[in-house]
């Protein structure tokens, strides 16, 4: 009996975790990036920047994991001769200096931050006519339990809606919970670690990144 009632015990001990992580993943709080802001984002100048060929890859970022694939993007297109400036969104004033765009952000509750979303909208018009791509940074992609690329897709549909990109990155992140603030936010990222449903580190797939960085460039220069 006693057996019984310490396995059953058990057994309701890891459903416990296990539905606690769904509610994790559904409340919006699997966020790469989105807790503790860095105090000053960096930009990043690559090449020299002439007019007629300059991009502009521009990011919203908070712990500085998404400024990294910022910087990845931005290093990968210089190579092959390409002029980039590498700004955080809140840096970017027009964008009569730039021949093409690509812009990036963290998720939140499945949505782009709050910043990324301003841009875009704001230099709408100027994005339409000219070469523009986009990319996500979540730890969703990171998920040990499943393929959640589809998923992760629609969270562009708001991009799209006001800019079609002519290419999208989708990467998965890192977690470090000691960045995490909240202390009931730091527990619940706890308990999804133990659940199996990821694990703490750095996620960032830089062979990909770089993949996808090289195939923009007849994109973005054509």
């Amino acid at each position: 009996m006693s057996s019984r009632l310490i396995s059953r015990r058990r057994f309701l001990k890891a459903s416990g975790i296990a539905i606690g992580s769904m509610v994790l993943l559904r409340s919006g709080l699997y966020v790469l990036d989105a807790y503790q802001p860095v105090e000053t984002l960096p930009d990043f100048r690559f090449g020299e920047n002439t007019m007629s060929d300059k991009v502009l890859v521009t990011y919203a970022s908070r712990t500085g994991s998404t400024a990294g694939v910022a910087e990845a993007i931005g290093k990968t297109l210089a190579e092959s001769g390409i002029a980039v400036d590498v700004l955080p969104v809140s840096n970017v004033g027009d964008l009569k200096s730039y021949r093409a765009v690509v812009a990036g952000s963290a998720i939140q509750a499945g949505q782009w931050l709050p910043e990324a979303v301003e841009f875009v909208e704001v230099h709408r018009s100027e994005l339409a006519n000219m070469p523009f791509a986009a990319f996500l940074v979540c730890m969703t992609l990171a998920m040990k339990q499943g393929v959640y690329r589809d998923q992760a897709a629609t969270w562009m549909g708001p991009v799209r809606a006001k800019v079609r990109p002519v290419s999208e990155g989708l990467f998965a992140g890192a977690l470090d919970i000691q960045k995490i603030p909240s202390f009931g936010d730091r527990l619940k990222f706890r308990i999804s670690v133990m659940a199996g449903v990821w694990s703490e580190g750095d996620h960032r797939d830089w062979g990909a990144i770089r993949e996808w960085s090289k195939s923009l460039q007849p994109l973005l220069l054509k």
